[in-house]
């Protein structure tokens, strides 16, 4: 009896470990152009969502950076709702720094989010051409912070937007939304 307990343990264990991993490899895998998913015409919807999602978090919790990723989380359905992410932006608030000098976190989480979503893996590390897509998602948010704020940086960014940084939030996360789904729901 004690050996079939430990091997039914070992058993559920086993398929546990199977499970977790192909969990995993599923949420780590690396879109590329030739991905697509069907959202069923709900792009303005998934669109606002992340703006709406974005405003708010902002405006309640602050971290621009973190509330832009949750917002890119919450509204779009593969985008993988990963912690580590989340976690990864808590320290790239208000530019990252206490000037203001260098990237807006609202766009640093975007970059974070469509990095994730179909960058460059540890795995492709010597091919630079993998990080075309994700680079060219990214310049497609770079030019709406531009024609908007006329920069990406923190400072110059919150001037222009007369320090209304749920608004820029707001922003950042409606345009990566667009991007991405553009890209994989277009």
């Amino acid at each position: 009896m004690k050996k079939t307990r430990r091997s039914l343990i070992q058993l559920a264990a086993a398929g546990a470990g199977s499970a977790l991993a192909a969990g995993a490899a599923q949420r780590n895998k690396v879109l590329t152009e030739k991905d697509h998913f069907d959202i069923g015409g709900r792009g303005p919807q998934i669109i606002e969502r992340a703006r709406s999602l974005g405003r708010d978090y902002e405006a309640r919790y602050g971290n621009c950076a973190q509330c832009t990723i949750a917002a890119l989380q919450e509204s779009i359905e593969f985008v993988p709702d990963n912690g580590d992410l989340f976690l990864a932006g808590s320290c790239l608030a208000g530019g990252a720094t206490a000037t203001g000098n260098a990237n807006c976190g609202g766009f640093t989480g975007a970059g974070i989010v469509i990095g994730n979503l179909c960058g460059r893996s540890r795995e492709q590390f010597a091919d630079r051409s993998a990080t075309k897509l994700a680079g060219t998602l990214m310049r497609q948010v770079a030019a709406k912070f531009e024609e908007s704020y006329g920069s990406v940086i923190c400072r110059e960014v919150r001037a222009k937007a007369g320090g209304n940084c749920p608004e820029v939030v707001a922003r950042a996360a409606g345009w990566a939304a667009e991007a991405i789904l553009k890209q994989f729901a277009g």
